[in-house]
């Protein structure tokens, strides 16, 4: 997939930036997903969560086979090859799982965020990464069906069931900041065509979305500007869950990493 021959060396560095982070908070989410496999409270969510990671994963190749096409690493290289300090996905995705109630809820919203950002993407000046984002989108649509109705299930459950949820919401709206962290090489991708405008600015539509649906199911929206941000995965800044994970994740390919899987 050669593309971006015709940016400037500062708009190929912010657009391997800026596809690097896509590609990691997809990678890495979709492995914690595909850890509810024979695990999910009901066999119906086993195969659910298998293909919903599936999806996921997917989804990070075609962002990695880009920036293949920036930096010359193959696929495998930038999936398995770096350490948590290179990777650039947001901490949320890298938190394990814990309860139902909080893999829903980060499931949900994290999935309500990646809608407006593929929805930014539609109105790229690179038609490869428009074509991409509408084959995203067309899977994605139902990663927000099923969410919305567990989050509705659970919300409208028991007492227990309320308390986990909206405990959830607290701890995983708070860590949706991170998605939209605004990054210093953002106008560059505005002033090469590549995006419509700062993905940072997604951040208050986002919590209308979000409130909204939360106000819904008789949820509570937390008091972010309270909290004190945790560890930015932009910038390279995880918790010892991702070392853990990258661990897990890399291991068949380190026995060989020239292999084609």
């Amino acid at each position: 997939m050669p593309i971006g021959h015709e940016l400037t060396g500062e708009g190929r560095a912010a657009f391997g930036e800026y596809l690097l982070l896509m590609a990691d908070d997809e990678l890495v989410l979709g492995h914690r997903d595909s850890e509810w496999c024979a695990f999910a409270p009901l066999i119906e969510e086993d195969v659910a969560f298998a293909s919903i990671a599936q999806d996921e994963i997917s989804h990070a190749a075609l962002f990695y086979e880009l920036i293949e096409s920036l930096r010359g690493l193959s696929r495998d290289q930038l999936a398995f090859g770096r350490p948590d300090t290179e990777m650039r996905n947001v901490t949320l995705v890298e938190q394990e799982n814990s309860d139902w109630a909080f893999t829903v809820v980060r499931h949900y919203l994290y999935d309500l965020a990646d809608d407006l950002r593929t929805e930014q993407l539609l109105h790229s000046g690179e038609p490869l990464l428009r074509s991409i984002a509408e084959r995203i989108r067309r899977e994605e649509r139902y990663h927000l069906e099923h969410g919305a109705m567990w989050l509705h299930r659970l919300a409208h459950g028991g007492a227990e069931a309320r308390r986990r949820t909206q405990h959830a919401v607290d701890r995983v709206l708070l860590g949706c900041r991170g998605i939209f962290h605004p990054l210093a090489w953002e106008q560059v991708l505005v002033k090469e065509g590549l995006l419509p405008d700062r993905p940072s600015r997604l951040l208050p539509t986002f919590l209308s979305r979000a409130g909204a649906v939360l106000l819904e199911n008789g949820l509570q929206m937390p008091q972010m500007a309270a909290v004190a941000a945790g560890p930015c995965g932009r910038v390279g800044h995880h918790g010892p869950e991702l070392g853990r994970l990258l661990e897990t994740m890399g291991e068949v390919w380190r026995t060989d990493p020239v292999a084609n899987w």
